[in-house]
């Protein structure tokens, strides 16, 4: 049914979300291409890759490209991380007015050594005055809504998730996502959907649940077991970015994954003509893992340089599967 036919799934602040599936924001993958497939395959928004703002105010060219988005990627999100609610404000307010994003969102959630080790990320999470003091800065200085990710804390003995979310929503946050392991559980077989359920019992904003979902199943198993509003979506999606349209790997045609494919990689090119090949290779070596290609093919379509050449080895490689499949 098209948005326009039907209400809201919830909103966020005042912005309606259509949908209860989201790209989670990735380093390296929820690229403005990426993100842009999600959303038509279902993603209810889009958030970008984390904008640092300690570089971010030195003009980082990177952390300006990371902003870009597409008008049929609305709503957007534009993450910002740092551990100063000083610059993280003035840079919130700044990218509003420039790019215009339709929210902000705060990444308390990110388990990276190079991120928490200067006390970014996951690492503010040990300093709920820290936190305090960054939603009421960004908050206070920008006109959308404001919202967080979040993990469950830094390890077993300082689990403070629901600390951490009363005190973002206290001062101003509109929408809590929590990642239910640990920093200290990096990204681990082991998560703990039952905190997901604790939070959405006691916040009267939107919750959304991440970790380890990877199926359908797996989906409408956290709603079931968490009542939250929205589920997002990670690591899983690069190989499966059909899960947003509520199916699973093996139910996807090989036309269909190669359509996907060569539409990415033209659109890839189109934004970065220079450099558009390499970064593609992680998302092509996940599409094509179900298949288990002989080394050699695998080999040759990883490491061509040239467009026209990955395109034909594509085409071949399509063919060779068709009767396969039929």
């Amino acid at each position: 049914m098209p948005e326009a036919d039907r209400g809201p799934d919830f909103y966020i602040g005042d912005i309606p979300i259509y949908g209860r599936l989201i790209l989670a924001p990735m380093d390296g993958l929820s690229d403005a291409t990426f993100r842009r497939i999600t959303r038509h395959l279902g993603s209810a928004y889009s958030v970008s890759e984390f904008i640092n703002t300690l570089d971010f105010m030195y003009s980082k060219v990177y952390q300006r490209k990371r902003l870009f988005f597409h008008e049929d990627e609305r709503p957007f999100v534009a993450q910002i991380l740092d551990n100063d609610p000083g610059r993280m404000a003035e840079n919130a307010a700044y990218i509003q007015e420039r790019f215009k994003p339709d929210m902000i969102d705060v990444n308390l959630g990110c388990p990276a050594r190079t991120v928490s080790g200067r006390g970014a990320g996951c690492a503010l999470m040990k300093s709920p005055e820290l936190v305090k003091q960054i939603f009421e800065q960004v908050c206070k200085v920008v006109s959308i809504p404001v919202t967080v990710k979040i993990r469950l804390g830094w390890d077993d003995h300082s689990m403070n998730y629901m600390e951490i979310a009363s005190v973002a929503v206290e001062r101003g946050a509109k929408a809590v996502a929590l990642h239910a392991r640990t920093k200290k559980m990096g990204f681990g077989k082991t998560v703990r959907w039952e905190h997901i359920a604790a939070l959405k019992k006691a916040m009267p904003v939107p919750v959304i649940g991440n970790g380890e979902v990877s199926s359908v199943a797996d989906a409408r198993r956290m709603f079931e077991e968490t009542g939250c509003d929205a589920v997002m979506i990670g690591r899983a999606a690069k190989a499966n970015p059909w899960i947003f349209s509520w199916r699973d790997r093996e139910e996807v045609f090989v036309e269909e994954v190669f359509y996907l494919a060569r539409y990415q990689l033209r659109q890839m090119l189109e934004a970065n003509p220079e450099n558009a090949i390499m970064p593609f290779r992680k998302y092509l070596k996940a599409y094509l893992e179900p298949y288990n290609l002989p080394r050699e093919e695998l080999k040759a379509l990883l490491t061509v340089s040239e467009p026209e050449r990955l395109f034909a080895l594509m085409d071949a490689v399509q063919e060779r599967l068709l009767p396969e499949t039929k």
